[in-house]
């Protein structure tokens, strides 16, 4: 039904050799600010798990044919990825995106906002090389850090700048990368890490809550959506 009263244009795949008239999905017709800023026609709605355009759209006004209002009434152009992903389908981005989904992806101060992580790094008689002030960067995963104080050859504390660094990692000298060790214990002294996988789930939680046009209130925007198409096809 959505579709059905787009324009058509003219399309070919072969430099005008043939030519196809098709819908013209590039057409986007939009919900006036008057509509969506008067927020006594919505309702706010959390979206579950695995739940999806469609299936919203038949629960709530009886016909999945209906979807394209939850995703006007929300401007989500890309349901792919505008829409939360499935608690499987966000640990398969996950692992696609990172090298590892347990990395650090960030830390954290208390008031939940972007800090520089100061962290106590242990390795096993491995920083002989490594002095304050040198710069280091995360061998396995992703982090660049200083080390601000070397307190033996098997301890140092770093500063992180960006990215984060974890027990298991490989970290090197920026100067050199010859020069490299392994994390054998990690400490944080401020700053509370955030895992890569931590990080897109506290993004796809964000994408749940959204508005919900009032089933009352349905038959005025179809009205006001077919009205903007008429007589586009001649």
């Amino acid at each position: 039904m959505y579709f059905e009263k787009f324009p058509l244009t003219f399309y070919s795949q072969d430099d005008l050799t043939s030519v196809q008239v098709v819908t013209n999905i590039m057409t986007r017709a939009v919900f006036s600010d008057e509509v969506k800023n008067n927020l006594s026609i919505f309702d706010e709605y959390d979206i579950k798990d695995g739940e999806t355009p469609e299936t919203l759209a038949y629960t709530v006004y009886g016909s999945t044919e209906y979807h394209w209002v939850i995703l006007h009434t929300n401007d989500i152009i890309d349901a792919r990825f505008d829409w939360p992903l499935t608690t499987y389908n966000l640990g398969q981005y996950v692992n696609g995106k990172y090298n590892d989904r347990d990395g650090i992806h960030h830390y954290e101060d208390t008031n939940e906002l972007y800090t520089n992580g100061n962290l106590y790094l242990t390795s096993n008689v491995a920083f002989g090389s490594f002095i304050a002030n040198s710069v280091i960067t995360n061998n396995t995963n992703t982090g660049t850090a200083i080390v601000t104080s070397k307190v033996s050859s098997s301890n140092i504390i770093i500063t992180v700048s960006s990215g984060g660094f974890k027990t298991g990692d490989q970290i090197k000298l920026y100067s050199n990368s010859a020069i490299n060790a392994n994390i054998t214990a990690t400490s944080s002294i401020a700053g509370t890490a955030v895992t890569n996988y931590d990080y897109e789930d506290t993004v796809n939680e964000t994408k749940r809550r959204i508005k919900i046009l009032k089933p009352e209130y349905l038959s005025s925007i179809e009205k006001d959506f077919n009205s903007k198409f008429e007589n586009t096809n001649g």
